[in-house]
């Protein structure tokens, strides 16, 4: 239950005896996309997979708003209690829960679900309250946060087994809440292997391309500010929306290269995979004065997938694939480095060709749905 986004297709690779269904709320995200819904209960089936909706508040607000946080804290804090809810009437016909987090909100019906005797599963990919807290979003010895680090502590340490997407994310938890490592099993995201597909041929493009959101976490200035530096020929377009894309914009013609800097907005998961495939670069910017250093966003993989190599943040995790699989480099934030390593490979098409094999044999190991699937399946099956 909660933002079950990759549980859809994790699902579809479970054995036919195994049976589920989502609970979630309607769709918000992206703010104004979707049309409001006031429909306490919706069920519909989605993929052979049954869905059950429960309302809450689904903000309006255009993602580039900085006062659309309190909608978001109610959109997730509503749904929570509704979800709960449904729990206590409803836990009898289940054996198993899985909550998935980000946000920490879906642990008060994990919880609850536990109590009356169902085995618990959490499903974590962001480190929520830490980063909310590094970010300013919540003081610590509120009453936010220590509702929150509560249902956190509940979940790492009462929950019968917890799936996390990197290595580097377990040991936090382990450190943090004085847990066994062996509670937790590694399922990082997966990534669709009919849409991104390999490149046919290394592109002679001077296209550099960032797909995702443009929030707090994303160290874009100093990538922006290396295009100052590099050669006019090279260009950097960005794919989707955030409450920063206002003020990057004005950025990027303060520096006086609005003219290579292109904003497309959303664009269809297609043609984000068309794009990267035809782009001789991507970008990976995360903050380094953040606790990031676990995250391996879907951005990464998908351009790993189709074998464009990348620029990301020197940061522990995209240090480690980087090493691990040689699919691109890291930089320090800092535009200087992040010039030398974009014009580097972007006058070594030999050596991107080699890179974007390698990282496609990288992620048909470790990033697709099958054997994710199968890695589910037998947490499942322990705790069952």
């Amino acid at each position: 239950m909660g933002g079950a986004h990759r549980w859809q297709r994790l699902i579809s690779e479970l054995p036919d005896k195994m049976e589920c269904r989502v609970l979630c709320p309607p769709p918000a995200y992206p703010y104004g996309e979707f049309e409001n819904t006031h429909r306490p209960i919706k069920r519909e089936e989605i993929d052979g997979v049954p869905v059950t909706r429960l309302w809450t508040l689904q903000p309006k607000e255009d993602s580039r708003a900085h006062q659309s946080n309190l909608g978001r804290i109610l959109n997730y804090v509503i749904f929570s209690l509704f979800a709960s809810l449904y729990v206590l009437v409803n836990f009898w016909r289940y054996d198993s829960v899985v909550t998935v987090s980000s946000p920490h909100t879906t642990f008060l019906p994990g919880a609850v679900a536990k109590l009356l005797g169902c085995a618990w599963i959490v499903d974590i990919f962001d480190l929520w309250l830490d980063n909310a807290e590094d970010m300013g979003y919540v003081e610590e010895g509120t009453i936010p946060y220590r509702y929150i680090w509560t249902l956190e502590w509940l979940a790492i340490t009462k929950s019968d087994a917890i799936t996390v997407i990197t290595e580097t994310m377990a040991q936090a938890y382990v450190d943090k809440f004085d847990v066994s490592r062996g509670k937790f099993t590694l399922l990082p995201f997966g990534v669709d292997s009919d849409l991104f597909v390999p490149a046919p041929k290394t592109t002679d493009s001077n296209r550099v391309l960032y797909v995702g959101n443009m929030g707090d976490s994303h160290a874009l200035r100093p990538f922006l500010e290396a295009f100052q530096q590099l050669p006019e020929r090279y260009t950097l377009e960005l794919v989707g929306d955030g409450k920063r894309r206002n003020e990057l914009e004005t950025f990027a013609a303060e520096l006086g290269i609005a003219d290579r800097i292109q904003f497309s907005g959303f664009v269809d998961r297609s043609e984000v995979a068309r794009r990267l495939q035809n782009s001789a670069l991507s970008i990976v910017p995360l903050q380094q004065d953040f606790q990031l250093d676990y995250a391996r966003p879907n951005k990464l993989l998908e351009s790993m997938a189709v074998g464009t190599p990348y620029v990301a943040s020197d940061i522990r995790e995209l240090r480690r694939v980087s090493e691990e699989s040689n699919g691109g480099v890291v930089a320090p934030n800092d535009p200087g480095a992040v010039a030398e390593a974009i014009q580097m490979l972007l006058e070594d098409p030999e050596r991107r060709e080699q890179m974007g094999k390698d990282a496609v044999s990288y992620i048909d190991e470790q990033h697709r749905w099958p054997t994710l699937g199968t890695r589910v399946a037998e947490v499942i099956r322990k705790i069952g």
